[in-house]
């Protein structure tokens, strides 16, 4: 499934809650994040500029937007982890 941009009012709160990185077995570390890039790259759906969205919004994170067994939860990552996981160049 190809990665999509998606609208910054789609990461809101009720989204957030519903679950983290841990429900797959991911730690919030840089080294187990990319470490594990392929279970993120399987589950990840859609992302935004984390500081666009309206719920939680950071500077220099992407908000990444995840479905695992039928239910959409988000997180934010690094600039630099979403880089190193989907591969995106800076140049």
């Amino acid at each position: 499934m190809q990665l999509q941009h998606m609208h910054e009012t789609s990461f809101n709160w009720l989204s957030w809650r519903r679950g983290n990185l841990h429900l797959l077995n991911i730690q919030y570390n840089s080294f187990h994040i990319i470490y594990h890039k392929n279970a993120i790259k399987k589950y990840a759906i859609g992302y935004c500029d984390g500081s666009k969205v309206l719920c939680r919004p950071k500077k220099d994170r992407v908000a990444v937007m995840f479905l695992v067994r039928g239910d959409t939860f988000w997180t934010h990552l690094l600039t630099e982890e979403f880089n190193a996981i989907f591969e995106v160049s800076n140049g």
